[in-house]
């Protein structure tokens, strides 16, 4: 734990920061708030709203302002004026209230791609409230043709066209980003109008977001592209097209209000040069030569769709609420109340109730179904209990030693029900001893080894953290470890802060000890990343759970594939050493990025 006492500092991703400014904007309940010599302690509770078609996350309440303020307000900055919109897929209505705080708009025409959807955002009371009854203004048109019937038969022209359109993953999808198509929409934009597109991940799936840009401009339309991170789905990218020029000065500033933009959005409008270097094979996605859908499912993210039906389902077998089920097949819609309990340490998000235990079951199970013997075990950190209760599921396991240094994590985890029914009163289980010390002092008090350590630790974002993930602490750790044991240490992520991640396993290799690597996607946080450390040779075949669980693949060694572009940077990793401090440091770099 950091022992600062800049408690108005925050040590996390910029979107924790964010997430947690919009959750204290809206209905919201405080369950415990306190201050202890280490960090700020801030749980809170809040109802969240998910709606799924197809049994694919369309969005969630959590973070949909952070989408829809990027979609709607950069294209109303370039835009002369806003008096006529045009709005193509918003059938929630979110972004159409993004819209709506323009006083000089005067029309609105909203066209559906999703009939069941509109038909869910009218009939839901809870989505009335998170689009502000958007669909009720009198500037409002919706029209109930379908785009390719109102592209025929619209005669007006607009100052604004959103084009909130699906993923280009099958052939019918991709016909919405051909030439043609958008050739279609810029004949229906004034001289000064803007039209912005979504689209795909640039960091995600680069060659299909380069290859929508270079159909964009096909179509005799120039491009300004950007993308935001949006924490619930990652790099979400978008494209402006005009009939002029468009370049983002740092002298344009959104001056309406929001709750989730930057001051400054210059930073939206930059690419890494991985993500440039592959703009020169974009593609131009025509009728005639229909390849978008191809590119799409190329590039994408290893099985996202089994990543998503997987958390539905987890979703499902907790406390829930419908709220609205129906449709088709091809259009089924399905909007889906939660209640998420979070936890945030100086404003950096530890947990969310919704999907902690996907986090806690990678954490935890890989190292126990591998070990011969887990009569001990120890937790570094993991004051939550959530680590606990994992290990807890095991009859075999004799006694558990838990370390947190922070007092009122350990008495949150303990007496406030909210926290110790989510861990199922794991600290009161008779098998556990909780030691309210920094694990550096309790680590040399210990003669009798483990069988299992696992190293819960906050991320290294000061040099006191950095500490913790050096080859001499680990080296330390590995001498309380038994002959066949197994050290576990979570270790941020492979995606999103690739040097860290293959840094701290550069520093388990340089203790002597075998070290396999793996990953899972958590979605309040990405792809996350843990390693393993053991003094023998770990193998992991035929490696199955045999207690209760969620979340895990049935074949854990599925876990232990990486995307070769996570796997790039490993070689530039670094060793942290007592002697060579880094670690810190590079966190910072790679969050500031």
């Amino acid at each position: 734990m950091s022992t600062s006492d800049k408690h108005d500092s925050f040590r996390g991703d910029v979107y924790d920061l964010i997430e947690l400014q919009q959750l204290l904007k809206g209905p919201h309940h405080i369950i415990f708030e306190g201050k202890s010599p280490y960090q700020d302690v801030l749980l809170i509770e809040t109802k969240n709203i998910r709606l799924y078609r197809n049994d694919q996350l369309v969005w969630n309440s959590l973070d949909e302002r952070i989408y829809h303020e990027a979609l709607v307000h950069p294209a109303f900055v370039f835009s002369e004026q806003h008096k006529r919109v045009l709005m193509i897929g918003d059938e929630c209505g979110q972004a159409l209230r993004e819209v709506l705080k323009y006083s000089d708009v005067c029309h609105v025409s909203l066209v559906s791609l999703s009939p069941e959807t509109l038909i869910a955002a009218q009939k839901t009371p809870e989505l009335c409230e998170l689009n502000e009854d958007s669909f009720f203004d009198k500037r409002v048109q919706i029209d109930q043709s379908s785009i390719y019937d109102f592209l025929q038969t619209n005669q007006h022209q607009f100052d604004v066209i959103i084009a909130k359109l699906p993923d280009p993953d099958t052939k019918q999808d991709s016909k919405l980003y051909t030439k043609e198509f958008f050739k279609k929409l810029s004949n229906l934009l004034t001289v000064c109008g803007i039209l912005v597109v979504t689209s795909t991940s640039p960091e995600d799936n680069p060659l299909a977001f380069w290859s929508i840009d270079k159909t964009l401009q096909s179509s005799s339309l120039y491009t300004l592209n950007y993308h935001v991170n949006v924490p619930w789905f990652g790099d979400c990218g978008f494209h402006l097209a005009a009939k002029k020029r468009l370049v983002w000065g740092k002298e344009k500033k959104i001056n309406i209000q929001n709750r989730t933009l930057p001051e400054d959005l210059y930073s939206w409008f930059t690419f890494s040069n991985r993500v440039r270097s592959v703009r020169n094979q974009a593609m131009v996605n025509s009728i005639r030569s229909l390849n978008l859908h191809t590119l799409f499912s190329a590039n994408s993210k290893d099985v996202p769709d089994q990543d998503e039906t997987k958390e539905l389902r987890h979703l499902l077998s907790n406390p829930h609420r419908i709220l609205y089920e129906g449709g088709t097949k091809g259009d089924c819609v399905k909007v889906l109340e939660t209640s998420d309990v979070r936890l945030y340490l100086d404003k950096q998000l530890q947990f969310s109730s919704l999907d902690e235990q996907i986090y806690h079951e990678a954490l935890v199970h890989p190292a126990l179904s591998m070990v011969q013997k887990r009569e001990r075990i120890l937790i570094a950190g993991g004051g939550d209990g959530f680590a606990i209760r994992e290990v807890l599921k095991y009859p075999d396991v004799k006694h558990i030693d838990l370390v947190d240094l922070d007092p009122l994590m350990i008495h949150m985890a303990s007496n406030i029900p909210k926290v110790a029914n989510l861990n199922q009163r794991a600290l009161h289980d008779k098998r556990v001893s909780v030691h309210q010390k920094d694990i550096q002092v309790f680590q040399k008090e210990q003669k009798e080894p483990y069988d299992v350590i696992i190293v819960d630790l906050p991320d290294p974002g000061d040099e006191i953290l950095s500490r913790l993930y050096t080859v001499e602490f680990f080296k330390k750790l590995s001498n309380l470890l038994t002959k066949d044991g197994i050290l576990v240490c979570q270790s941020h992520s492979p995606e999103y802060a690739p040097f860290v991640y293959w840094s701290i396993g550069l520093s388990l290799k340089g203790t002597g000890m075998h070290v396999r690597s793996y990953h899972t996607e958590v979605p309040s946080f990405g792809d996350w990343g843990f390693h393993l450390a053991s003094k023998k040779p770990l193998h992991l075949r035929n490696r199955k759970v045999a207690v209760p669980y969620q979340t895990l693949p049935n074949d854990l060694s599925t876990l232990f594939v990486f995307p070769s572009k996570f796997r790039s940077v490993q070689e530039n990793s670094h060793m942290n050493t007592l002697s060579n401090l880094k670690l810190h440091e590079i966190y910072n770099q790679e969050l500031r990025r």
